[in-house]
């Protein structure tokens, strides 16, 4: 079900009407059932891999708390709780990546490698689904967090279905950390007239940016991109400077309909486009765009590798493991690493 369509529309409106009709205490059921349909409307298949990621996480998470709860009287007991939850952590992240690996990537490692090895290699014919990437992110970052000892682990299995499954960010975030977004969820909202406004005008903002500016825009685009050499110098330089546009308005339209129809039920997604390209460096640039995919490499990717504190060099090195990382995660081929690599260099 795409954002841009009336589909959508309807399922929103038809989810903010009874998420305020019905007790507070089951307004957490509301959002659960209109995120089943979302997603059920992408194919029974792509569900079954969102189950299959939720309840692994939600049990990793369940086995970490126990760990932490447990009593380290002395320096052995603590050495194997720490020892337990490492096991535990890591077996759940190479599930989860593993799983993401197989779906979005394993393909294109075959086809990259040498054709004496490659061809010996059997392709998947998988269908990746929706917002895969996105919500192994997400159930990732809660399972690190639990882990560190940050949060506390969800005991209610549907409300942790929520939180990985939350339809308006599902597909194309932001990125919510459960410290933020888990809380939200459990909450009793009352209706107000300022979230209902707001959450209006912000998906509005966002059909504008996404149907009557990007669709509008990638019209020309595409044809420059088919037949560069057919569309002349100016040509060539307006289809670059306008994919820009284009793929802003795409990427933040779709991100301020999420934070809207999140708005209008008095939950509030995190800011995911900060007027990017008003940005003075490139320093400045990833942190204005797609923040919180930034953030979320920065604490789990970059300081556990050590960020600033271990000297010069293996501060580029890091630097340059997290954007190379960052552009694989946008897509299974050689542009996008290539692309990540040189915004890394540019950051270093």
């Amino acid at each position: 079900m795409s954002f841009a369509s009336l589909p959508f529309v309807g399922l929103v409106a038809a989810g903010v009407i009874l998420y305020y009709l019905v007790p507070k205490q089951a307004q957490w059921v509301v959002l659960l059932l209109a995120s089943m349909v979302f997603y059920l409307s992408g194919g029974v298949k792509s569900a079954v891999w969102l189950v299959l990621v939720a309840g692994l996480t939600w049990l990793a998470g369940l086995l970490l708390e126990k760990q932490n709860a447990r009593p380290a009287p002395d320096k052995a007991v603590k050495t194997a709780v720490r020892s337990a939850k490492k096991r535990i952590c890591a077996a759940c992240l190479v599930l989860c990546f593993g799983l993401l690996y197989l779906m979005k990537y394993w393909n294109f490692t075959a086809s990259a490698l040498p054709s004496a090895l490659g061809d010996k290699l059997p392709r998947w014919d998988f269908v990746v689904p929706l917002g895969l990437s996105y919500f192994i992110f997400q159930s990732v970052g809660y399972v690190i967090d639990v882990y560190r000892g940050k949060l506390s682990a969800q005991k209610n299995p549907l409300k942790y279905g929520l939180f990985v499954s939350f339809f308006p960010q599902l597909v194309s975030g932001p990125i919510e950390r459960a410290g933020n977004l888990l809380g939200q969820l459990k909450e009793n909202h009352t209706k107000s007239r300022a979230d209902l406004l707001n959450g209006f005008w912000l998906m509005l903002r966002g059909f504008y940016k996404k149907v009557v500016v990007a669709d509008y825009i990638a019209v020309y685009v595409d044809k420059v991109y088919a037949a560069p050499q057919d569309a002349g110098g100016i040509g060539a330089v307006l289809g670059t400077v306008f994919f820009a546009v284009q793929i802003y308005c795409d990427f933040s339209g779709y991100t301020d309909i999420a934070r809207g129809a999140a708005r209008m039920m008095g939950i509030r997604l995190m800011e995911n486009f900060r007027h990017p390209y008003r940005a003075v460096s490139i320093q400045d640039f990833w942190k204005r765009w797609h923040i919180s995919l930034t953030c979320w490499f920065t604490d789990y990717v970059y300081i556990p590798l050590g960020g600033n504190r271990r000297g010069f060099a293996k501060r580029c090195r890091n630097v340059l493991i997290v954007f190379l990382l960052s552009g694989f995660w946008h897509g299974a081929s050689w542009n996008f690493v290539v692309w990540g690599l040189i915004h890394g260099i540019y950051m270093v």
